[in-house]
């Protein structure tokens, strides 16, 4: 296992925050933090500073479900535990059956459940056969949080990894409905792994040997793309810390209004957003 500076086995320190809704936006920056506050400041300020819940959409729910069963067949490798087709996919019927304490989901037909379920057994069977990772192999870490202050980032950085080899190079999960497109996705993904390169050096005090972006893809036929990117450039790394000086500036000054655009078409907060009077 990453041994953490943040461990509060070591030196006192505290253990690194747990990421939930509500409480002080400014006591750490992290992914999910970041890309609200970018796509729509006003979003970001009803799910993440006011904490409106709203229910969770099927696709988010089967994704969780997903995202459980991937890390029990993680855990497994790491302890020595039941890593069988049957405990990974048992894991993923519990998780998929019992939603987040306090969330519900919002099924568009009363067939919907039963098909996802289906869809995530057959997703998980293939992921399995594709032998992304060898049970031989021993993580360095499974769903790892870290909290790194680095010098050039004007908020401690807080993360969970999902998955850390033995190499060091962290893997990331993602459902998906169509075939990814490997350079956009690196685009659209460039502040998580960035994100992720300035965790796993913080934790483990040597430099990123990049990130494999793992893509279940639920098509008829499942898929399993893994994208290997780079360790970030310095360039990718200033960027990132002028991301997070924007969000600290904007949410130190409250700045926080809509950006309209095509996303508003799936966002949760179109009733709330309707009544925003012009100040939060």
């Amino acid at each position: 296992m990453i041994a953490l500076p943040a461990d509060p086995t070591r030196n006192g320190s505290p253990p690194p925050p747990v990421e939930t809704p509500g409480g002080d936006p400014l006591e750490y920056i992290s992914v999910s933090r970041l890309k609200s506050f970018l796509s729509c400041r006003l979003r970001f300020h009803f799910e993440k500073v006011l904490a409106i819940t709203k229910p969770v959409s099927p696709a988010l729910h089967f994704g969780r479900a997903i995202h459980a069963a991937l890390q029990h067949f993680n855990k497994a490798r790491w302890r020595g535990g039941d890593a069988s087709d049957t405990a990974v996919i048992a894991a993923f019927t519990e998780s998929f059956a019992h939603p987040e304490p306090g969330h519900t989901v919002e099924w568009t037909d009363a067939n919907e459940p039963a098909e996802l379920r289906a869809k995530g057994e057959t997703l998980l069977r293939a992921f399995l056969a594709a032998g992304v990772h060898s049970l031989d192999e021993k993580p360095m870490g499974v769903e790892v949080a870290v909290e790194a202050h680095h010098p050039d980032l004007a908020l401690p950085l807080f993360g969970v990894l999902d998955l850390v080899k033995s190499d060091r190079r962290v893997v990331d999960y993602k459902t998906c409905a169509a075939t990814p497109d490997p350079a956009l996705e690196l685009w659209l993904h460039e502040t998580q792994v960035t994100a992720y390169a300035l965790l796993v050096e913080h934790a483990t005090e040597a430099p990123s040997t990049g990130t494999d972006l793992a893509f279940l893809v639920k098509t008829k036929t499942p898929k399993i793309i893994v994208h290997p990117v780079a360790p970030p450039t310095q360039v990718q790394r200033d960027r990132f810390a002028r991301l997070v000086e924007v969000y600290a500036n904007g949410v130190a000054n409250e700045a926080y209004y809509p950006s309209p655009g095509q996303h508003c078409a799936w966002c949760a907060y179109r009733t709330e957003c309707a009544a925003w009077k012009g100040a939060a």
